[in-house]
C-alpha cells in the first residue's frame, strides 16, 4: 500500500513539474526580445567571454593621459589611416544613471572602435556625393560663401568652434543641420540622464588643398584626398566640452564621451551619418550622409 502512494507521489510531481516548465516557456516566449536586442546582448556576451580570464567584470574606461595628447590636441585632427590593432574598450550591460556616480555605463556602445568603424574610404564617397568640389584656396571658399553653397558655422548656441589654424569654420547645409541636431541631441540627453549641461567642441571643419598641403608638413598620418576638403565632415573632440554654467572647460570626462558617442550611435543608426573613432586624434571624425 506505501508503495502504491509513493508511486501516486512520483506521478503528481512529474506532473506538476512538466507545467511549471510549460509556463515559464509560455512567459519567455511573451517576454522573447527583438531580434535586434538579442544581436546587441549576443555582441555583448561574446567581449564578455572573450575578455572573461585578463579583464575584470566591469572595465572602466580610462581616459588618455592629458600630457601625451597635449601637443596633438594644440593643433587641428588630421584623418588617420585605420589601424586594425586598435584596443578595444569595453562597457558592461545597461545601468541606470547615477549623477552622484564617477561612472556612466553605456546600454548602446559596447566599443569606441567597433560601433564607430567607418573608414575614411567609406565617408569619402558620402563627401564626394553631399559636397563641393574641393578647392584649392581659401578665396575659393569664400566664393562658395557668397553663392550659399556654404554656410558659416563660427557662431553657435549648440556647439563651440576651436580656434582653427588648418581649416575654415563653413559647411554644407545638409552636414551643418546634423552638427545643430547633434549639439540639440546632446544637451537633451544630458538633460534626461540629470547631468550638467555641456555643449560639444568642433577641432576640424572644412579644408582646402593648400591647408591639407601645410598641414601633412606637422603630421604624416595626414592624407591628400581628405573628405574635410568638401565641407562635409567634422570632428569632435571627445576629451573637451564647455560647461553652460562657468566658464572652464570639462576635460578628460568619461561620462560626457560615452553620453556624447550614444548621441552619434543613434544619428548613425539613423542614416545621418558616418563615424570614425579616431584614438590617437581623439575625436569623433564625421561625415554626413
Amino acid at each position: 500500500m506505501a508503495k502504491g502512494k509513493t508511486k501516486y507521489k512520483q506521478t503528481k510531481f512529474y506532473l506538476a513539474f512538466a507545467l511549471v516548465v510549460a509556463a515559464l516557456a509560455g512567459i519567455a516566449h511573451l517576454w522573447k526580445l527583438s531580434p535586434v536586442e538579442e544581436q546587441m546582448l549576443a555582441k555583448r556576451q561574446q567581449h564578455i567571454e572573450k575578455d572573461s580570464v585578463a579583464a575584470p567584470a566591469v572595465i572602466p574606461d580610462i581616459p588618455e593621459d592629458p600630457e601625451n595628447l597635449e601637443i596633438l590636441e594644440n593643433s587641428e585632427s588630421p584623418e588617420t589611416i585605420d589601424n586594425p590593432e586598435e584596443q578595444t574598450v569595453l562597457f558592461t550591460d545597461s545601468l541606470p544613471f547615477d549623477s552622484t556616480s564617477s561612472t556612466f555605463f553605456s546600454c548602446k556602445v559596447w566599443s569606441y572602435p567597433e560601433c564607430f568603424n567607418d573608414s575614411n574610404a567609406t565617408q569619402l564617397i558620402a563627401a564626394e556625393a553631399n559636397g563641393i568640389r574641393p578647392a584649392e584656396t581659401r578665396e575659393e571658399i569664400m566664393k562658395l560663401v557668397r553663392k550659399g553653397l556654404l554656410t558659416d558655422i563660427s557662431t553657435s548656441p549648440y556647439y563651440i568652434i576651436e580656434d582653427l589654424t588648418h581649416s575654415m569654420p563653413y559647411l554644407v547645409p545638409k552636414a551643418q543641420l546634423l552638427l545643430n541636431t547633434i549639439g540639440i541631441n546632446f544637451v537633451d540627453s544630458l538633460h534626461s540622464k540629470g547631468y550638467p549641461l555641456h555643449i560639444p567642441v568642433i577641432t576640424s571643419v572644412l579644408r582646402t588643398a593648400s591647408d591639407i598641403q601645410n598641414l601633412q608638413q606637422g603630421n604624416i598620418n595626414s592624407v591628400t584626398n581628405s573628405c574635410h576638403c568638401y565641407g562635409t565632415t567634422i570632428d569632435i573632440t571627445y576629451n573637451r566640452f564647455v560647461p553652460l554654467e562657468g566658464t572652464d572647460l570639462t576635460c578628460y570626462d568619461a561620462n560626457l564621451k560615452k553620453i556624447l558617442a550614444e548621441v552619434l550611435y543613434d544619428l548613425r543608426a539613423e542614416d545621418r551619418c558616418y563615424v570614425k573613432y579616431e584614438r590617437l586624434q581623439a575625436c569623433f571624425h564625421l561625415t554626413v550622409r
